[in-house]
């Protein structure tokens, strides 16, 4: 029988072609993984948009995050919210100065920014 390829060539071509199939998945591999970091990076980014902790309506309190849209607040749909009024800085919390020493617990709010 006559061989048009000799065995060497043979053998030589199914390693060329095992190299490029396996530098292929690489490659195949690495472009996934930076599609699916950039779409982290972008899913990050729309997040630090939502704009929930720098409102006055903000609560701080797992329980109750937003006294406006509670079921709203943190979310996506949060970003282009209506109700948004930026949390003013120069006004300092309400303080409760409470005595005990006497028969009933007397609570009191101050405004350390109203009274001098």
């Amino acid at each position: 029988m006559i061989n048009l390829l000799p065995e060497y060539l043979l053998q030589n071509l199914a390693r060329i072609i095992f190299m490029m199939g396996f530098i292929l998945l690489i490659t195949i591999g690495l472009w996934n993984f930076y599609l699916t970091f950039q779409q982290g990076i972008n899913y990050v980014k729309r997040l630090h948009q939502i704009p929930c902790s720098r409102c006055t309506f903000f609560t701080g309190d797992y329980r109750l995050k937003c006294t406006v849209h509670p079921y709203n607040a943190l979310t996506e749909t949060a970003i282009n919210c209506s109700d948004y009024e930026p949390n003013n800085h120069l006004v300092k919390p309400i303080l409760h100065q409470c005595k005990s020493n006497s028969k009933y617990s007397h609570c009191q709010a101050t405004n350390s920014a109203i009274s001098n």
